[in-house]
């Protein structure tokens, strides 16, 4: 099973719940391996996929593909280093190292970020025929950019499995009503979970749980 690890925006935390439902599965001696197929932003070591690795006791250069030294959409890093991103070989790679496990995916911003002409991580999770788990951010602006990533991706005729709320702190008061007008708004068949910022062991754990149980009755 692939898990694609997708997002309404950057910074929202798409590497933190990877980690997170990597580390859930690990520490159950469920087979799981994880791949950011494209990290940009890396000046010497691409934080997220050393961030997983470290879970999985494996080199950082086993879970990332192709890195990029500026912090931009893929299709503009490789406008600006005169660069190539084959996407046949990252779609053969993801499946090749599926293998009867579940395989976490993460992408690169949010699910629309270009990463060459015509081609996003909508595209690549169709391809791939992935498990869609949408991070969104808790606060603010993220009924607007939850909605909308959430219909494209149905305009695709991609089904997201679920949307996860990161980061709750409760600073502003959009956050008490968000997930509840986002179940409104949405109206529809989706797994809709909550995470409060700096989370306790155990409220990490019920997340990666429930996310677990999503996915694997998708």
């Amino acid at each position: 099973m692939i898990v694609f690890i997708t997002a309404t925006d950057t910074g929202v935390g798409k590497t933190y719940i990877s980690k997170l439902l990597v580390s859930y599965l690990k520490d159950r001696s469920i087979d799981v391996d994880y791949l950011k197929p494209i990290e940009t932003g890396v000046e010497d070591i691409p934080e997220d996929a050393n961030l997983v690795a470290s879970v999985l006791n494996k080199p950082w250069q086993e879970c990332v593909l192709y890195t990029f030294k500026k912090p931009m959409s893929p299709y503009a890093c490789i406008m600006d280093e005169s660069r190539d991103i084959d996407i046949d070989f990252i779609l053969n790679e993801i499946k090749t190292r599926e293998k009867n496990k579940i395989l976490i995916v993460e992408g690169a911003g949010g699910v629309s970020v270009p990463i060459k002409v015509g081609i996003d991580y909508a595209f690549m999770i169709k391809e791939l025929k992935a498990v869609p788990v949408v991070v969104s951010r808790a606060s603010l602006g993220t009924l607007n950019h939850s909605f909308l990533t959430y219909f494209y991706l149905k305009a695709k005729n991609i089904m997201p499995n679920s949307i996860v709320l990161n980061g709750f702190d409760y600073k502003e008061p959009s956050q008490y009503y968000n997930e509840k007008i986002l179940k409104e708004m949405i109206n529809d068949e989706v797994d809709i979970f909550s995470l409060e910022k700096n989370p306790s062991k155990e409220m990490q754990d019920k997340l990666a749980e429930n996310i677990y149980k999503s996915i694997a009755n998708f």
